[in-house]
């Protein structure tokens, strides 16, 4: 077998895909096992024809060519679990190809029944073919697995750089706005992650934030792009010395108890500089975080590759739902790792942010997606179970979950050594 390229012996010039609500596990599939400028058979009903055509164009995109194989050609949606349906109509589409060009059967997506008869289908038009590979892709050590004649089947883990662009795209959505490839102000966010460990000096910049911020935004609600002076009274002295440091004179200026948020060539937009200062500097300060992580030869290993925040997207067809936002993303292969942070320690608003996160994260990474909250709730002793559990054990099953992560207040100082070893328990078996 080939050492260099661990799949290159299973690949297949004609590879049926059984399309399910997620394009992801396909696309790797096909990246992986289907020969250069051959074909996809995307085997799907009616409910999933738009994850066809994602698929279709992602693909089309790398060079492969693909074929329709619809399983509801009368208009209904019965047939995802019409055991005759499925293998008549799997079948007819195999027997076509030519018996020396090897075909692949990936079952990762579609359903149970899918699976079943598309497998029968093909595995039925032996004896005139006997190479056939049957392969799916284990979500949990992230690996895909070759079915073989031999007791264990064959398995390898996957190395595929997937961009956050591309993975968005796979499920119709793409940026209203562009997200920020790297943090600014990364060392004021230090400062203040830790000036924030002292609750008595973070309540004086929370309160600045209700009284002050919002002379900053618009009547819908964004952050504008003007100068402004606000007023810093009652704000801690120690965070005032941060903002002073003469490396942020180009963002804003300090004179007495008043902020003026200044225009200059080094930001583009005024807007980022009142959603660093409302709360997004934790967002800056993770990012940072894992950028330190990718660049550090102790955490080489980890193959941290694009890392990204302030995600705004849509889908693509604007009928199709709203605008949603995603706080820091990054990916390891295709893996997607997405956190959401907030500067507030109200417990119940926590929980919801984390279980968006988690949904979220879920429909565009799938089951292989990890997601993480990063907050300022504080543990409490006194009470039996501690926050991060409890933040956790509000998504059914997740307490000992790896996939996923709570950082509270007392954490952040330690943030990066946090996450890397987050990643090292979700790293599958590479």
């Amino acid at each position: 077998m080939n050492s260099t390229n661990p799949f290159k012996d299973y690949k297949a010039k004609h590879l049926f895909l059984l399309i399910g609500e997620n394009p992801l596990p396909n696309y790797v599939a096909a990246m992986k096992l289907l020969e250069d400028r051959c074909i996809a058979y995307l085997v799907h009903t009616n409910q999933t024809i738009s994850q066809k055509e994602q698929l279709t164009r992602a693909l089309k995109n790398k060079g492969f060519r693909t074929h329709p194989v619809p399983l509801d050609k009368d208009g209904t949606d019965n047939n995802k679990s019409n055991a005759y349906k499925i293998y008549e109509i799997v079948k007819k589409y195999a027997e076509k190809i030519p018996s020396n060009e090897r075909i692949g059967l990936h079952y990762t997506g579609g359903t149970n029944t899918m699976a079943v008869h598309a497998y029968r289908a093909i595995s039925d038009l032996q004896p005139k073919r006997t190479d056939t590979v049957y392969s799916y892709l284990d979500a949990r050590t992230l690996e895909i697995f070759i079915d073989t004649s031999e007791p264990e089947p064959f398995h390898r883990d996957i190395k595929l750089e997937v961009s956050l662009k591309n993975l968005f795209n796979l499920h119709k959505y793409e940026f209203k706005l562009d997200p920020l490839p790297k943090p600014i102000l990364e060392d004021a966010a230090a400062e203040f992650v830790r000036l924030y460990q002292d609750e008595k000096i973070a309540s004086t910049w929370r309160d600045f934030c209700h009284k002050e911020l919002v002379k900053a935004k618009d009547s819908q609600g964004w952050w504008i792009n003007e100068e402004r002076t606000l007023s810093l009274t009652g704000v801690n002295q120690e965070i005032i010395k941060v903002l002073q440091n003469e490396k942020y004179k180009h963002y804003f200026a300090i004179n007495g108890n008043q902020i003026k948020i200044k225009k200059s060539n080094v930001i583009e937009n005024l807007n980022q500089i009142y959603a660093w200062l409302s709360g997004c500097w934790l967002e800056h300060y993770v990012l940072s975080q894992i950028k330190d992580i990718a660049e550090d030869e102790k955490f080489r290993h980890l193959n941290i590759g694009e890392s990204q925040m302030s995600f705004v997207m849509k889908k693509s067809e604007t009928s199709e739902g709203g605008v949603f936002e995603f706080d820091v993303a990054f990916m390891r292969s295709y893996q997607l790792f997405a956190i959401s942070c907030t500067t507030i320690k109200n417990e119940k608003e926590c929980k919801l942010k984390l279980f968006e996160a988690h949904t979220r994260a879920k429909q565009l990474g799938g089951d292989e997606a990890r997601v993480a909250l990063v907050c300022c709730c504080d543990d409490n002793p006194t009470k039996r179970q501690r926050i991060d559990r409890y933040l956790k054990s509000q998504l059914e099953g997740a307490v000992t979950n790896p996939k996923i992560a709570v950082f509270i207040r007392e954490d952040l100082p330690n943030l990066k050594i946090k996450i890397a070893d987050w990643v090292e328990r979700n790293k599958g078996k590479s």
